[in-house]
């Protein structure tokens, strides 16, 4: 008998969107308050894409936050995009 897979559900946030571009961008060394323009930005776009959505994958919302760094930081977007593979 094949089991069910789980289904695992997040409650959105944009400030832990934040959180995790600013680590990414502290463990590059780059400026806190330029850091912080691009956590902003990033997260205020990815609000508005997310507005008239009921449900986002974490695949779909990953990309989102990946295609918005690359025209931000392509360095910060890099170590988001790569953050577990990085050793």
């Amino acid at each position: 008998m094949a089991r069910a897979k789980k289904k695992i559900t997040y409650e959105y946030s944009s400030d832990g969107i934040k959180q995790s571009i600013l680590r990414q961008a502290r463990s590059l060394k780059i400026a806190p308050g330029w850091a912080k323009q691009i956590a902003d930005k990033v997260a205020d776009s990815v609000d508005k894409w997310m507005a008239d959505k009921d449900i986002v994958t974490e695949n779909d919302l990953r990309k989102k936050i990946i295609k918005e760094l690359e025209s931000l930081s392509p360095d910060i977007a890099f170590a988001y995009k790569n953050h577990d593979k990085i050793i």
